[in-house]
């Protein structure tokens, strides 16, 4: 199983943070542009996708959209109450998608949902939302070197989530 990219979007689509683990050889405008498009389309899908999925689900159930299975790849994501999505598009690997949907047993603890709801809730809210600096609406993205007007905001880099993210994914039977 090839994981690659981890993408944190806020309620209104801004990109929280964006991990790629496959890396790419284009220049480095051009990577950036790209993974801004990439961001852009990833978002829209989910909040498209969320929306269809709740017109069709029956009154009474709560609608869920776990994954998304296209011919490049599988987009796995996990929603909070508040709105914050995560998202991890993988490869097409049918085995290792399946991990912890049959049943319980050993293999529902590496689940795909199970990986993200625990990013959000033992990695992104001890590393980002108790930190004492944190506050949602100042949340630094991508730095502009050189501006001023970053000042006095919350970058998550300054944390050690990243690390710890990094740690907890390599960790598990389905990364490479």
């Amino acid at each position: 199983m090839t994981v690659h990219a981890l993408h944190i979007f806020d309620r209104k689509g801004k990109t929280l943070f964006t991990k790629r683990y496959i890396p790419n050889k284009q220049q480095p405008a051009q990577d950036a542009e790209q993974l801004s498009e990439q961001r852009k389309l990833i978002f829209g899908m989910l909040f498209s996708l969320r929306e269809l999925v709740g017109s069709i689900t029956p009154e009474g159930a709560s609608p869920a959209l776990h994954s998304v299975k296209t011919g490049a790849g599988t987009l796995h994501c996990y929603e909070t109450i508040s709105g914050l999505r995560i998202a991890m598009f993988t490869n097409n690997n049918p085995v290792m998608n399946t991990i912890g949907a049959r049943g319980g047993g050993d293999n529902a603890k590496t689940s795909f949902q199970t990986a993200l709801k625990h990013i959000y809730s033992e990695i992104w809210v001890e590393c980002v939302v108790r930190s004492p600096l944190y506050r949602p609406e100042d949340i630094q993205v991508e730095p502009l070197e050189g501006s001023e007007s970053n000042a006095g905001r919350f970058d998550i880099k300054s944390t050690n989530f990243e690390a710890k993210l990094n740690a907890y994914l390599t960790s598990m039977p389905w990364f490479r």
